[in-house]
């Protein structure tokens, strides 16, 4: 009998007092959350300079390239990717300041885009715009 009232002397809960741990790991985060600095990326861009005149004028410098997943419009013109940098070319030549406005629908695979991009770099073209619709 001594040995069952050995056991029920020794029923006290065993309770851990984690408060000043969780004080802790609180103003450690808030130390790491105040001393922490982003790091904030981006890609050089050169911006064109604009003139004093804010007048635009009509010399027709400006291109529309519409592009769609199966076909590509120069101004309305359909034309084909090996078409497109030699056109390209003959436009710069022309024209060193020529704009152009690239439209694109939404179907269209990004590859595409990255090789018409780099098209029109290869052509010297770099006024370039890109057009596209607001995401409802």
């Amino acid at each position: 009998m001594h040995s069952l009232d050995f056991l029920h002397h020794n029923e006290e809960e065993l309770s851990i007092n984690i408060t000043s741990m969780i004080d802790v790991i609180f103003i450690l985060l808030i130390f790491f959350m105040v001393s922490t600095q982003f790091k904030k990326t981006s890609l050089p861009l050169e911006l064109p300079k604009t003139e004093e005149s804010t007048e635009s004028t009509e010399d027709n410098s400006t291109k529309v390239l519409a592009v769609s997943s199966d076909s590509l419009e120069l101004d309305g013109k359909i034309i084909t990717m090996e078409e497109l940098e030699p056109t390209l070319k003959h436009l710069y030549a022309e024209n060193a300041e020529i704009a152009l406005s690239l439209e694109c629908e939404r179907t269209v695979d990004f590859e595409h885009i990255v090789q018409i991009l780099t098209k029109i770099q290869n052509a010297g073209i770099s006024r370039i715009g890109i057009v596209h619709e607001m995401l409802e």
